[in-house]
């Protein structure tokens, strides 16, 4: 197996990485709060993204306008996360950053690169802008209001530092792939250039999902894992079996001693 087919391999199994923390999400689903749901919608999407991809790869040979789809997920359950952690005065700024991004991605999808021709490095810039900036803010405005609790304690705090990972970097990759893809380079050029350029995008990705699932794990589960096992499975219900000597139990109380009782005395 040669090098391209190992990075390329690498590449499709970091693409999963968004099934880790809808399953962390999953079992936890009843627990999450209010301001955290886009998130878990978040997550649900791109799993389901995920299988996407994989059938149009096999049945259309064409997955680009997954990269459209996948942006406008992003940017929108995000950003509806962020007008719901920060104060109230930044939502009027928040709606408007949302519908400039979606205009750029109108654009971008009919007349600037194609929903089917190549991947949306405007709209996927437009987009990571408006995330990073709300994130620096999230960041900002918890740091300088007083918690009782550190950072590291506050889930929101690690929604900030995925979308810090993921988003500051992938307009980079975006970008490099929309000018691969229009350099006129040979079929196997561009596909080996192609896997160089998606292997920092695809560990982004796996640690911006680990950053989610981390934040995921800080609710408590839906069930006790006891309460999870099927009835028959649960220790509640097992026995100690009873000994048996040829064929016959031997229950524990048919092994207890009598203590023995004193002589009675005979009469003089």
């Amino acid at each position: 197996m040669s090098n391209w087919s190992e990075l390329n391999i690498i590449n499709r199994t970091l693409e999963a990485a968004p099934l880790i923390p809808f399953a962390c999400a999953w079992v936890r689903r009843h627990h999450i709060p209010y301001v955290l749901r886009p998130v878990y919608y978040f997550v649900g999407i791109k799993s389901v993204l995920y299988f996407l991809n994989i059938l149009s790869r096999f049945a259309f040979r064409n997955d680009v306008y997954l990269y459209h789809l996948a942006t406008v997920v992003l940017v929108v359950l995000l950003a509806q996360t962020y007008r719901r952690l920060l104060p109230e005065r930044f939502n009027k700024h928040i709606i408007l950053g949302v519908w400039a991004f979606a205009a750029v991605a109108v654009l971008d999808a009919v007349w600037l690169d194609g929903l089917f021709k190549d991947v949306n490095a405007y709209s996927q810039a437009t987009g990571c802008t408006l995330l990073v900036l709300l994130a620096i803010l999230h960041i900002t405005h918890i740091t300088s209001a007083v918690h009782e609790q550190p950072l590291e304690k506050q889930p929101e705090f690690f929604l900030s530092l995925a979308v810090l990972a993921y988003c500051s970097c992938s307009v980079v990759s975006y970008l490099a792939l929309s000018i691969v893809y229009n350099m006129g380079y040979s079929t196997t050029t561009t596909i080996r250039l192609d896997r160089i350029i998606t292997s920092p995008e695809m560990v982004l990705l796996a640690t911006q999902m680990g950053l989610l699932a981390w934040m995921f794990c800080f609710f408590p589960l839906n069930v006790a894992p006891t309460q999870a096992l099927p009835r028959w499975l649960h220790y509640s219900h097992w026995h100690l079996r009873p000994f048996r000597l040829l064929g016959q139990a031997l229950s524990s109380k048919a092994g207890k001693l009598k203590p023995r009782q004193a002589p009675a005395r005979l009469p003089h």
